[in-house]
């Protein structure tokens, strides 16, 4: 059961970042909302944790916990290191979307842990 809804919740995210990049954030940029900046941030956490926890399964919560942490450090370092590519900007609110994008997806697994 928990596979299933770890399958589950991958699938829906892939869907929603597909949507994301083909519809819905040409949308927000349209509407000059900073979330259309910071939403691959968000979803990315999401896509690595979920996906990490595919390949691992079953995962315990202290692994959960750590791949988050992990994912995280990651997509923050990355952040930190387009001061230096050219053509790439560094921003504060993608770091804040990859933090609550890594929480979420920490409260997405311990809901599906507690199914039972």
């Amino acid at each position: 059961m928990q596979r299933r809804a770890f399958i589950a919740t991958f699938i829906l995210i892939v869907i929603f970042i597909i949507i994301q990049e083909l519809k819905f954030r040409h949308y927000l940029f349209e509407e000059h909302s900073p979330i259309a900046g910071c939403l691959p941030n968000f979803t990315a956490a999401l896509l690595f944790i979920f996906g990490y926890g595919l390949i691992k399964y079953p995962l315990t919560m202290r692994q959960t916990m750590w791949s988050a942490v992990f994912a995280v450090m990651g997509l923050v370092l990355y952040e930190f290191a387009q001061i230096w590519m050219p053509g790439r900007v560094f921003d504060w609110n993608d770091i804040i979307a990859s933090v609550v994008g890594g929480l979420v997806a920490v409260g997405i697994v311990y809901l599906i842990k507690d199914i039972h």
